[in-house]
């Protein structure tokens, strides 16, 4: 009898370790296919058409709501360039003219050497990252 309730325990042993591995190769298969996935490239992307002054005025307006449509989706913003900069990271940042003078769309380029001066129109599009301090900001940006 307690040979038997030792094969008992071995039996199931063998199937919780079993059923680890199995959850460890399946993980491990996901992790793989997430690294693998192709990312979103903005000149592929379905973008949203509007204008610097119209996307400030409507995360000014509601926030929430403006989150709801433009967060982290490709936009495509027109307006006239305010500064060109460069951020912390050495990479070229183009701000667009709002009404608020605080608070401009802030572009960070994808390509450091961009061409656009100040008080030239462009289009830029990117992705949405939402609004902070300092206005509203895009990222992995080119010019249209």
């Amino acid at each position: 009898m307690f040979l038997i309730l030792e094969d008992n325990k071995i039996s199931m042993l063998k199937k919780i370790m079993l059923a680890f591995l199995i959850i460890v190769i399946t993980g491990a298969c996901f992790v793989i296919y997430l690294w693998n996935k192709p990312h979103k490239k903005i000149e592929t992307a379905k973008s949203i058409s509007t204008t610097a002054q119209a996307l400030s005025k409507e995360y000014t307006e509601n926030e929430k709501q403006a989150d709801a449509k433009y967060l982290n989706k490709a936009i495509e913003v027109s307006g006239v360039v305010n500064e060109v900069d460069k951020n912390q990271d050495g990479g070229t940042m183009v701000i667009l003219q709002t009404d608020d003078p605080v608070a401009g769309i802030q572009c960070t380029m994808r390509e450091k050497g961009i061409t656009a001066g100040k008080g030239q129109n462009v289009t830029i599009k990117g992705f949405c990252s939402g609004n902070g301090i300092t206005g509203v900001s895009l990222t992995d940006c080119v010019l249209e």
